[in-house]
């Protein structure tokens, strides 16, 4: 490789006929002058957050890919069973309520949920692509369709709310049930 002689101007430093009309038709433009004079103290604007996006796009389809679940075909108003950690050292715990509210901003994208055990309200906000999430289940969608994107007005009414126990699964998928809840006709589901 060439080194740089800091006497030589770039080739490119002077205006090419290829660089198009808005190079060569605007130098004299005073409406153009006086645009790029009010912007000279400005900061440029960034050009890095295209590869970000691109980043977190390709990194969201290998989640996708590995745990399809993730994609987070829920909506606003869906009874929703989810499976977390409080922290990686912890066991798996298991709550089902409604979502409140989505958050759609990529990788930072998060849900609400507010659940009832032991009869008293909670709120959860859960990350989609946290490592402490293990899964989500849709348990139940609402009759109506909601016409709000955020469902806030439910944590006065969440006594009004029933909500139904969280079901245990194995690691093939199929239903635990816990000995001397069988009946009869066989587990119930």
């Amino acid at each position: 490789m060439k080194p740089i002689d800091p006497t030589e101007t770039h080739p490119y430093r002077v205006v090419q006929p290829w660089m198009g009309a808005w190079y060569t038709l605007r130098e004299g433009d005073p409406v153009a002058m006086a645009n790029r004079e009010k912007l000279k103290g400005r900061r440029p604007p960034t050009r890095g957050r295209f590869i970000v996006q691109e980043l977190d796009r390709r990194r969201r389809a290998k989640e996708h890919a590995a745990e399809p679940w993730r994609a987070g075909h829920f909506r606003v108003g869906d009874t929703l069973q989810v499976e977390h950690r409080p922290s990686l050292s912890e066991k798996v715990e298991r709550s089902v309520g409604l979502c409140i509210g989505r958050h759609r901003r990529g990788l930072g994208s998060s849900f609400r949920l507010l659940c009832k055990p032991d009869g008293v309200a909670v709120e959860y906000q859960f990350f989609l692509y946290s490592p402490l999430l293990t899964s989500i289940e849709v348990r139940a969608k609402p009759r109506k369709r909601y016409r709000k994107s955020k469902l806030y007005y439910m944590r006065e009414r969440v006594n009004e709310i029933s909500f139904p126990k969280p079901i245990r699964r194995d690691d093939k998928g199929e239903v635990v049930v816990p000995k001397g809840k069988e009946g009869k006709k066989g587990p119930r589901r």
